[in-house]
């Protein structure tokens, strides 16, 4: 089913890319739920990549410090774009879309993430499948599954 929404939620220890995470299609949505504000860029950058090397086509970061993570990951693009190009889409026109967070609860933030998360039209194609991590914080993850449960996103 095309318009089929697939979510899985994460719950990680640190702010590392899951390298063991098998993904069911070749592109992926993101949402980011941490405090990253005392994060090195290093460390957000080394998800950063490692996320959109794996296929990542939208972000969207929340918690405190969810500006600076989409800034970071924006630099990220952008330094791909003047170099290698190697996440440039099927034209010209396709750019990994990022979005913050700030002030919104986390079921809003996820509510936009479900609802409104969506790539360029280059890059729709095979992404439907959303991964939402939630760094250092159980209780973010179990509310994130509660939410995508209740609104039957999370398959």
């Amino acid at each position: 089913m095309a318009d089929e929404k697939r979510f899985t939620v994460l719950d990680l220890p640190m702010l590392e890319w899951p390298t063991s995470l098998t993904l069911p299609t070749r592109r992926f949505r993101l949402f980011v739920a941490a405090d990253t504000l005392d994060s090195s860029v290093e460390e957000i950058s080394s998800i950063a990549l490692a996320a959109l090397n794996a296929g990542m086509v939208y972000c969207c970061a929340w918690g405190r410090g969810c500006e600076r993570f989409h800034d970071i990951v924006d630099e990220c693009i952008t330094e791909d774009d003047i170099g290698e190009r190697k996440l440039a889409g099927a034209n010209g026109n396709d750019v990994v879309m990022t979005t913050w967070h700030e002030n919104d609860s986390l079921r809003e933030a996820l509510d936009f993430f479900a609802t409104c998360a969506v790539p360029t039209d280059g890059l729709t194609e095979d992404s439907d499948f959303r991964i939402v991590v939630c760094v250092r914080h159980p209780e973010w993850a179990a509310s994130a599954k509660e939410w995508l449960a209740a609104t039957a996103y999370l398959i």
